[in-house]
């Protein structure tokens, strides 16, 4: 009999139910003569790069061939060698997530060489021209910016506990119009993020969200964006830095409007130009993330590697990571490993992503640290990555009696280990995945074996059965089916 391994991951009001969970591991699709219409990799890596510091990562961004960083509160420059400048300047704030936006080069024609920064509490601008790095203040500039985008030549800043929008001048942070303002009032709920998709300016609020148009309107007689006739959702957010594109869409984890209120109902996906978010979580996994207690502070980024994209959310307040393939249309969750005996599942390292130079980086949230992600590499910074599945269980469906099992073994890439065997571990559970066996492992083959098996014998008895599997070793991970007899 097959046992599928790719089955999506909904844990949630009963284990009883179904105990299905993918750890570290994700899907992709198989051709169709292939032994398994889907199989499971490892999750990428990580490598260090370079260090900033002992403060965290809190914001990067690609600018004019540099890579910029804020750690704690100072601003810095890498190259794509990983040489790290001095401070070129210094923040109100040391720790929180912070915005980052540029209005490009004058060197390719168009642009005003500036990095645009946001905190919170203020905003900066560092300009890579001259080298000069100032704090914005005095005119139309409204202080504590809860989000930035740029489109159109114009910075544009949403203000924390309002229902207002302020721009800046074209190709210039520095200047604020005291006129270039307005307010989203399609409903009275205040501005959360501002966000540039297609060009078009999202303003996603509490509860609702609207989307704006450029209407070449100066900024000194007034706000050169208008509200596009209708197009206001029901849909909002309370985490403003869950916002994030990817595969051409927006995501962001949303509260559908009820009323003068909101009920959270998991992140929803915005496609290209179409006004209407589809949710894409299942209600298992939102009914986990309403167990958090809170999730203001959860932020989300996107990144595509080899053929799939993935909109990564981290709950910091819950330590938790998931993260959802576009691409599959599946959920997984993501850990870096802690020292710690049972094993514990955390929220993944990385506080912050860029693409820079074709690497795909990662700042650390605890330290000033930054990696490169990568798919051949099989530990976290030397640490284990500890992938796990859990399977949905296996019963007897036509008369839900005992069955017994004589043997479960799994295909799988083989022959990838080191010179001693690499090895994976199966424990299973019979009353509905609350108390598991200990782990019994199996070899998946030294260098070269590349015909091993993963076997286990003799299973027992049970009702019913649900099997995990984990590995740890740092090898290659290909997962594709399993076989029980």
């Amino acid at each position: 009999m097959r046992l599928p391994l790719v089955t999506p991951s909904y844990v949630g009001r009963s284990l009883n139910v179904t105990s299905s969970r993918t750890i570290n591991c994700y899907a992709e699709a198989a051709p169709e003569d292939a032994k398994s219409s889907a199989f499971l990799i490892g999750t990428p890596g990580t490598i260090p790069w370079t260090s900033v510091g002992p403060q965290p990562i809190r914001g990067a961004h690609v600018f004019g061939g540099l890579l910029y960083v804020v750690a704690g509160h100072d601003l810095y420059s890498i190259t794509s060698a990983g040489s790290i400048s001095v401070s070129l300047g210094t923040l109100l704030t040391v720790a929180g997530r912070v915005g980052m936006a540029d209005n490009g080069l004058t060197s390719a024609g168009v642009g005003g060489n500036q990095l645009m920064i946001i905190d919170g509490i203020g905003g900066y601008v560092y300009n890579v021209q001259t080298a000069s790095f100032s704090t914005i203040s005095g005119g139309g500039w409204p202080g504590n910016p809860i989000s930035l985008a740029y489109m159109d030549t114009y910075f544009i800043v949403g203000v924390a506990g309002s229902m207002q929008m302020y721009c800046s001048d074209p190709y210039d942070a520095t200047t604020w119009g005291t006129l270039a303002v307005a307010s989203a009032m399609g409903l009275p709920d205040t501005v959360q993020a501002v966000f540039n998709m297609q060009q078009q300016l999202w303003v996603i609020k509490q509860y609702t969200s609207e989307v704006w148009y450029d209407t070449g309107t100066a900024t000194s007689v007034g706000f050169p964006f208008s509200r596009m006739s209708g197009a206001v959702l029901d849909y909002g957010t309370a985490a403003p830095w869950s916002c994030a594109r990817g595969a051409n869409s927006l995501f962001f984890l949303a509260q559908e409007r009820e009323g003068d209120a909101g009920e959270m109902i998991g992140v929803v996906q915005i496609l290209g130009q179409d006004f209407t978010p589809t949710p894409i979580t299942p209600p298992a996994i939102v009914w986990q993330w309403s167990q958090y207690g809170s999730a203001v502070d959860a932020f989300g980024y996107c990144y595509s590697m080899e053929g799939h994209t993935f909109y990564v959310l981290t709950f910091p307040s819950a330590n938790a990571t998931w993260v959802y393939d576009a691409t599959v249309k599946l959920w997984h969750e993501r850990s870096t490993y802690i020292p710690g005996s049972p094993y514990q599942v955390y929220r993944h390292v990385g506080n912050c992503y860029a693409l820079f130079n074709g690497m795909h980086l990662l700042g650390d949230y605890e330290a000033g640290n930054i990696y490169q992600m990568r798919s051949d590499a099989y530990t976290d910074n030397g640490s284990p990555i500890v992938s796990v599945r859990t399977m949905s269980p296996l019963w007897d469906k036509d008369k839900s009696d005992m069955i017994f099992l004589h043997r479960l073994y799994v295909d799988m890439k083989t022959g990838m280990g080191s010179v001693n065997p690499a090895n994976i571990t199966l424990s299973w559970s019979t009353d509905g995945g609350h108390i598991f066996t200990r782990p019994y492992a199996a070899s998946i083959g030294a260098i070269g074996r590349y015909a091993t098996r993963a076997v286990w014998r003799r299973l027992g008895t049970g009702r019913d059965f649900t099997f995990r599997l984990e590995i740890s070793d740092p090898v290659e991970r290909v997962l594709m089916i399993g076989y029980v007899e």
